[in-house]
């Protein structure tokens, strides 16, 4: 006969309730909810504890029976403490974002964080289609932000959702597809220095620096396109296609 356990998880900061069944030691069936919630699990207990912390939650045992049954025994126990973790998404995801999470990071005076070293912040603006995978429902959201914020409750990790999207990843419990194509590439065409002759119109610099040397960075042509007429790059002196 194999005996299972019945175990409950509280948010010691609001209360709310978590119930769940195993058979294998507790501490090893708490390290398997935080290995979940590392893995960006989007059930409401594993949101909570990426929101609030490991530790703000206590784990201790409730019951003691057959494992057959287990189940009868976990339902009866989310039903008496009417657990809120063991709701649906929608309804934890609402009641975790009451309280904006606020992250204080030490100043730089380097790097992408700083708005003149940042980018145009054209992707995050690309609207994202997001089908889940256990419904098959579909939502559209106007960035990726704004979906990681609802599915993940944390718009940091809009990222991990244009990753997914541009890889045919799932994230989240969600199938993800970028809509529209928007993109901060410009097309760029080159001038001999001496023939005057032209190159094709490429669609982007990379495109071009893959046409004229085996390296993925050319310097060198930013610096000419910064200054027309000014420098040139591999001999030719060049030009955005879009403001001729």
């Amino acid at each position: 006969m194999i005996t299972g356990s019945i175990y409950l998880i509280i948010n010691k900061d609001n209360g709310h309730k978590y119930v769940g069944q195993t058979i294998q030691a507790l501490n090893k069936e708490w390290q398997q909810h935080i290995k979940e919630a590392m893995m960006m699990s989007n059930k409401p207990l594993h949101c909570a504890m990426r929101k609030y912390g490991n530790h703000i939650f206590s784990i201790k045992q409730i019951d003691e029976c057959d494992q057959s049954i287990l189940d009868e025994k976990e339902t009866y126990w989310i039903e008496r403490y009417n657990c809120e973790y063991n709701r649906t998404i929608e309804i934890e995801v609402i009641e975790e974002k009451e309280e904006p999470v606020v992250i204080i990071e030490k100043k730089k005076d380097w790097g992408f964080h700083i708005s003149k070293n940042r980018g145009s912040g054209i992707t995050s603006r690309i609207k994202v289609l997001g089908i889940n995978i256990e419904t098959g429902e579909e939502k559209i959201w106007e960035s990726a932000s704004s979906a990681a914020k609802d599915v993940a409750n944390n718009s940091r990790y809009g990222h991990n959702i244009l990753s997914a999207s541009r890889n045919g990843w799932s994230a989240y419990g969600y199938r993800w597809k970028l809509i529209g194509n928007k993109s901060n590439r410009k097309r760029v065409y080159g001038v001999h220095r001496k023939t005057w002759e032209e190159t094709p119109i490429y669609e982007s610099t990379r495109e071009a620096i893959r046409n004229h040397t085996n390296k993925s960075i050319g310097t060198g042509l930013s610096k000419s396109l910064k200054n027309p007429h000014k420098y040139t790059w591999k001999g030719y002196y060049w030009f955005y296609a879009d403001r001729r």
